[in-house]
């Protein structure tokens, strides 16, 4: 009974338009940030929300063009059909929501983040796609058609790639630590610079990749930090993947020079890299290296 009247209140102060504006978003503010799975109203553009937290918020088919919404957090909200057009989102984050037919035309997204969102084939389509593949840690993207697609850059670190079709795609200096790309299309792929540490590539069709200097293993610190363990090699898993013909002369191993940089995104200042050796490919990265041109 609570929520209902706060939604009433809520869906009275957006529609009358004899209340003054800021008033109006105050309002806005202080009920959105106290209700917890609630449905909002369809017509919130040009609010200013900025800040705000949106748990498990249903905001299918809400209008919010021209909105602040600056450093606001969105957790568990269904977004399906939701217009972000024109809005200001700097550095919001976007974690564990649904995304279909979500539109962020013209919108500001600089510094946007989306954590374990459910992308459907539309979305990873055009420039919404582009959007969300630019930084998105834990994205279920499964079984998704991105062939050719420009992924240079993107942040997929833990993403599900799993029976994806990226042949041909761009991945360029992409940061795909972590990633499950088991039974994948990466054929064709431009892998020069990617981070493909603790990847899982099984069985994954890489004929024709350019693998370059892709990051293949490093120095794994984490135990070492916290119970004085020595630190182990980490590579991507190319177990059942058939390397005929892929160049993995230039392929690195990289360590970090900083052991206090927890930070998981890449700091190019804080890591010394060298070729990846034969040894290492086959006995942490479980290569079968027939056919392949490998370093010594």
């Amino acid at each position: 009974m609570i929520r209902f009247i706060a939604l009433t209140v809520l869906a009275l102060a957006v529609a009358v338009p004899a209340a003054p504006a800021l008033a109006e978003d105050d309002l806005a503010r202080q009920l959105i940030s106290s209700c917890v799975g609630c449905r909002l109203p369809k017509d919130l553009h040009g609010r200013d929300l900025h800040g705000l937290r949106f748990v498990g918020s249903d905001l299918r088919d809400v209008d919010l063009t021209h909105a602040n919404l600056r450093d606001a957090e969105f957790t568990g909200s269904n977004l399906d059909g939701t217009r972000f057009d024109d809005a200001d989102l700097r550095n919001a984050r976007f974690t564990g929501v649904r995304l279909r037919r979500t539109s962020f035309a013209r919108a500001n997204v600089e510094g946007v983040r989306f954590v374990g969102a459910s992308v459907g084939q539309g979305d990873v389509d055009g420039a919404a796609g582009r959007i969300i593949l630019r930084d998105c840690t834990g994205c279920s993207l499964k079984g998704l058609d991105m062939h050719d697609a420009d992924l240079r850059g993107s942040r997929l670190v833990g993403a599900s790639l799993n029976d994806a079709k990226l042949a041909g795609a761009r991945l360029n200096d992409a940061r795909l630590v972590g990633v499950s790309a088991r039974d994948a299309d990466l054929s064709r792929t431009d892998l020069r610079g990617a981070n493909l540490i603790g990847a899982s590539l099984r069985n994954a069709r890489l004929s024709g990749a350019t693998i370059g200097d892709a990051v293949l293993c490093a120095e794994n610190h984490g135990s070492y930090y916290r119970d004085g363990a020595e630190p182990r090699t980490v590579c991507a898993d190319l177990r059942g993947v058939d390397l005929h013909g892929l160049d993995l002369r230039a392929a690195r191993y990289c360590t970090s020079n900083d052991r206090e940089n927890r930070d998981d995104r890449d700091n190019a200042s804080s890591r010394t890299c060298r070729t990846v050796t034969r040894q290492e490919l086959v006995e942490f990265a479980h290569a079968d290296l027939t056919g392949a041109q490998a370093p010594a």
